[in-house]
């Protein structure tokens, strides 16, 4: 892991949406992104749009969730929706391609073949990077503590919330995995101890820190 410090999440945001679009301008043929949802990252999102709308440039960019809940775009969990509302402010940000965890299924479990099928044909190499958050349990995406990280070799997995037992839709482990960056995002000391303390208390997020191939970029804020 490399950690990199800030006074406060405007500083935080101002330098990874920076280095996000340094990613973006430097992958002429396009570059693909996972994404964590929740309110943490979303001045990220809203700045990057910014900071996307002030450059000439159309590089093609794909984006998909790092795990998606199982409701409408309009449901304010919606982590895709959450996207498009940020992502969209701009000209430029209207070149975001939105590969969906989701489909017209009842249920993720009904959907998730289908799903990785998906994820497959529209996202067949490494992420450019993946931007994870970490709940305070070590959980990331919606891979939760006592819970499978992968479902055979597809994809993506159905995954329920232990509290209140929300069905989502998440990118399984070794998806995540292959990427060619890993920004973490996480605030507060409560949730760095539980960071530094992960692989012995042997949280979903320990696995993330013992198989990445790449540095783990961890952006922290008080």
């Amino acid at each position: 892991m490399k950690y990199h410090n800030f006074d406060n999440f405007t500083a935080l945001t101002e330098a990874l949406s920076q280095q996000w679009l340094d990613v973006i301008q430097t992958t002429p043929d396009g570059s693909s992104f996972a994404l964590a949802g929740g309110s943490t990252p979303a001045p990220v999102y809203q700045r990057l749009d910014q900071l996307l709308s002030n450059i000439d440039a159309h590089n093609p960019i794909k984006l998909v969730a790092t795990d998606e809940r199982w409701v409408p775009d309009q449901d304010t969990q919606s982590n895709e929706g959450l996207f498009r509302r940020c992502l969209s402010g701009s000209a430029a940000g209207k070149r975001w391609q939105l590969v969906s965890l989701k489909n017209a299924s009842s249920t993720p479990e009904v959907a998730t073949e289908a799903i990785s099928v998906r994820l497959n044909e529209q996202l067949p190499q490494a992420f450019s990077a993946v931007l994870l958050g970490m709940g305070a349990d070590g959980h990331i995406a919606s891979l939760f503590p006592g819970a499978p990280t992968q479902h055979d070799d597809l994809a993506c997995l159905a995954a329920v919330h232990p509290q209140t037992r929300q069905s989502r839709m998440s990118l399984s482990l070794p998806r995540l995995l292959n990427t060619k960056r890993i920004w973490l995002v996480i605030t507060g000391a409560e949730k760095r101890q539980v960071l530094e303390q992960a692989i012995e208390n042997n949280l979903p997020v320990a696995s993330l820190l013992r198989e990445a191939g790449c540095t783990i970029d961890v952006f922290w804020c008080p």
